[in-house]
């Protein structure tokens, strides 16, 4: 990516070009949200249901999108167009504003960033990944905050333990890692945690996917469940289907991918293939 542009607060521009006011919320409060998505052959993958997403986190922190997401599809259009890159990843931000008291929310400043997508090691879909269980229950979980305090506290954690990430539960109840999904296969039914997550927008795809072959379910999973379970995985945006063979040294099943893991990364795959 020769030059990376960004939308901010009705210009694009070079990132190196926007500047954000000490003042803002988002810096001071981390009072923000945001959304992330990422395109296939060059067109922003489920744009409306992350812009519903992001309307709806915003709504929450009684922030107001001034552009309607025609407008706003326009702006991802011509980012991707001035990118010269196939495919890149796209981040929106709102924040508070500018804020003379650090408390009063103003005018809130909005951006469209364009990144370069982040590269999975083969070997991370082909083998599976270790997780390392850890009681956190973010703060209104069903919005996109900025505030990833405890995930970026917790980094090194991953490594202590020779993780690749970390999984929330709360009070037996089995939620979601820092910045995915979680899923597990018992008997061939696919469970998921229902409520205290974020509802990923992929998470989304791949249960309309899978209630074509499996039995979904959308419930508590408790922890005691997620020791028997035959199968596991996480789901994001960039990184789609990841199995997960092991959590705090316990293998997940025969501690290899899953049969019904790989059926459902290839109806996911096919499903991209044919965008």
């Amino acid at each position: 990516m020769s030059q990376n542009y960004c939308y901010f607060n009705g210009d694009i521009l070079p990132v190196q070009d926007a500047h954000i006011h000490i003042s803002d919320l988002g810096l001071l409060r981390s009072y923000a949200v945001f959304d992330y998505f990422r395109t296939y052959k060059s067109k922003p993958f489920m744009l409306a249901d992350h812009l519903e997403r992001f309307r709806n986190s915003a709504e929450e922190l009684r922030l107001t999108l001034s552009l309607t997401d025609g407008e706003i599809g326009s702006i991802i259009d011509e980012l991707i167009h001035k990118s010269e890159v196939v495919d890149v990843g796209i981040r929106m931000v709102i924040t508070g504003g500018y804020s003379l008291d650090s408390m009063a929310v103003s005018d809130p400043n909005f951006m469209i960033i364009i990144e370069p997508l982040p590269v999975m090691a083969e070997e991370v879909y082909s083998k599976g990944v270790s997780l390392k269980t850890y009681e956190f229950l973010r703060e209104v979980p069903l919005i996109k905050s900025t505030a990833y305090l405890n995930a970026i506290k917790l980094q090194p954690m991953k490594e202590q333990y020779d993780v690749w990430d970390l999984l929330y539960y709360f009070e037996n109840g089995v939620l979601e890692s820092p910045r995915n999904n979680f899923f597990i296969f018992k008997h061939k039914v696919l469970i998921t945690p229902k409520d205290h997550i974020l509802k990923g927008v992929t998470r989304k795809k791949i249960l309309e996917l899978a209630r074509g072959v499996f039995e979904v379910q959308e419930r508590k999973l408790t922890l005691d469940e997620l020791w028997e379970a035959d199968e596991a995985f996480i789901s994001g945006t960039t990184k789609r289907i990841i199995p997960v063979v092991k959590i705090d040294d316990r293998s997940i099943g025969d501690g290899e991918v899953g049969e019904c893991t790989k059926e459902l990364t290839q109806l996911f795959d096919e499903y991209i293939e044919a965008l």
